[in-house]
């Protein structure tokens, strides 16, 4: 069977900087129930469908759209100054939060890749080394394993066995973490296999519309049959489409190579296109479908996550043309997917939320031309080579020198700054001792703001301090924790994430669907209160007590509020 992706989807139908992202770098916000104590339940929908499109910073959320993210921002309630609690803004932690209610203090994610204190090991967040969660056609284990906490699917689940829970995405971090414990069906973009797959901690064989979905040869005959040779958009932007600082490992300008080379090559190049996109949204489509979500006698729970987003915007920018084409995309797929919801499910009988796991910084390059680079460096950038070098050469002189190997003393395992315990045993050193001359160094560079002994983080005060313990999991943690300035980035090229700075804080949060007042709503509101906010409306007991807050998805505070005065 070959199924085009463009027909499923438009039809309207049923390396060491990568090691170094863990540096750049709880507290319960509020209680789970408003003031007054009341629990005010909306009418059920059939299906709640919670989007998280990746490194969607809150500000990109207002450039121009007219159909799926343009019915949220006419239609739905705006919260205006929505971001993250926590300060380690990558990847897991933000999706983790979303539907668990819960910082990285509490569902014990503090980052993509961890350490495990105990074993001195690094551990993948949604990684597992039973041999039963083993990915379906691969050989990593994937699971929910490693996540501290159930999500709002579980405690649906809990309430009444009958609700489903689904999720998708390109990343299986992002899948995972949103699914919870015990969903139904998870299913994620494998780069190794070029297909969407899941692992046999939720069922050891693919359903027959995914591997007909995915074909028996994907380049041929599976999702992305109907793919084009290269991504081609147009060259308008906010800047040119050739611009200083971009990544260019997949071409620069129009044109990238979409589906050349080997298997291998046109894998990698679909994950980092919006064509990604294109396919998980074609997928979630079809789940719909075939899977009648949304359809049966209770509410069922959908969660997709859009990757290219992040993968576009690591490698050209917020302000690229790849960025404002890949967006774009996003919008069209988003219009045709609530289509089909309006057609299979009825336009009052669904509810979306709508969101992000992090936001973005943007090209040093970019803020030096319009005069706005708050980084203390020129250049806004410091390598990671630059830093791993440098750092080894300080401890070096200070510690191992004249035959000593610094690297002994330093392990950069996972993105942490550890210290092993090996190395300090060679040397006759103490911990304290080699973390200090650490920190002397670290903070000696303009582009870093400050390097955190982790233990003495508890005691530091300010937002951004206490953002970054809402992220501590001890036992999960390196000894340093660096965050950058801001505006500065630990890359050569491209931009990234994983500050407390409000550029990768800022996110989007649009709730939308029957009974939510629509609206723009200023004041606090964060990722962490979108499991309090919908366990609330819908009627459902979390199985612990959360960090988010309910919010006001009826404007009945504000009512209650005019009434008083």
């Amino acid at each position: 069977m070959m199924i085009d992706v463009k027909q499923v989807l438009w039809s309207g139908s049923g390396s060491l900087a990568a090691l170094l992202l863990g540096l750049i770098c709880g507290q319960a916000l509020g209680a789970t129930q408003p003031e007054n104590g009341a629990r005010e339940v909306l009418e059920a929908p059939k299906l709640v469908v919670v989007i998280a499109i990746d490194q969607l910073r809150r500000d990109r959320l207002f450039e121009s759209s007219e159909a799926g993210l343009g019915r949220l921002k006419q239609a739905g309630r705006v919260f205006t100054e929505a971001q993250l609690a926590h300060g380690i803004t990558t990847t897991c932690p933000g999706h983790a939060a979303i539907l668990t209610g819960l910082n990285p203090v509490g569902h014990g994610l503090p980052s993509n890749s961890f350490l495990d204190r105990a074993t001195g090991e690094v551990q993948y967040c949604v990684g597992s080394d039973d041999p039963s969660h083993q990915v379906l056609g691969g050989s990593k284990g994937r699971s929910p394993s490693n996540l501290r906490a159930d999500t709002l699917g579980d405690w649906l689940k809990a309430k009444n066995p009958e609700h489903r829970v689904f999720a998708v995405s390109a990343k299986d971090r992002a899948a995972i973490t949103l699914a919870g414990v015990n969903p139904d069906g998870v299913y994620w973009y494998d780069a190794a296999q070029g297909l969407f797959t899941t692992s046999g901690y939720y069922q050891d064989q693919l359903p027959a519309y995914l591997l007909a979905f995915n074909g028996q040869d994907p380049a041929d005959d599976g999702f992305m049959r109907g793919f084009p040779e290269r991504w081609t958009h147009s060259a308008d932007g906010v800047r040119a489409d050739d611009y200083e600082g971009e990544d260019t490992r997949y071409e620069n300008v129009s044109g990238h190579p979409l589906m050349e080379g080997t298997f291998e090559d046109i894998a990698k190049q679909v994950y980092a296109s919006p064509f990604i996109d294109e396919a998980t949204m074609a997928l979630a489509q079809l789940m719909v479908v075939e899977e009648a979500i949304g359809q049966g006698p209770v509410l069922d729970l959908l969660s997709i996550s859009l990757s290219a987003t992040d993968t576009v915007g690591h490698l050209y920018g917020p302000r690229s043309a790849e960025a404002a084409d890949a967006l774009a995309r996003v919008d069209g797929m988003l219009g045709a997917f609530f289509s089909v919801l309006d057609e299979r499910l009825g336009a009052d009988n669904y509810w979306v939320v709508l969101t992000a796991d992090h936001g973005v910084a943007e090209l040093p390059e970019w803020t030096d031309e319009m005069k706005t680079l708050s980084c203390a460096s020129d250049t806004g950038r410091l390598t990671p080579e630059a830093l791993y070098f440098g750092l080894n050469w300080h401890l070096y002189k200070t510690f191992t020198w004249p035959f000593g190997d610094p690297r002994r003393l330093l392990s950069l395992e996972g993105g942490h700054l550890y210290v092993p315990e090996a190395g300090l045993s060679e040397f006759g050193l103490t911990r304290a001792a080699v973390v200090t001359e650490m920190i002397t160094y670290l903070e000696s560079k303009p582009e870093i703001e400050k390097a955190w002994r982790v233990e003495a983080l508890a005691n530091a005060s300010g937002e951004l301090a206490e953002s970054m313990q809402r992220s501590i999991v001890l036992d999960r943690m390196g000894d340093v924790l660096v965050q950058m300035g801001e505006g500065c980035l630990v890359d050569e090229l491209g931009t990234t994430h994983g500050s407390p700075h409000n550029y990768d804080r800022d996110i989007p949060i649009v709730f939308y669907g029957a009974g939510i007042e629509p609206g723009k709503v200023p004041g606090s509101a964060h990722s962490i209160d979108i499991a309090a906010t919908l366990a609330h409306y819908l009627g459902v007991e979390p199985s612990t007590p959360l960090d988010g807050v309910v919010l006001d998805l009826t404007g009945e505070s504000r009512r209650q509020s005019e009434r008083m005065e």
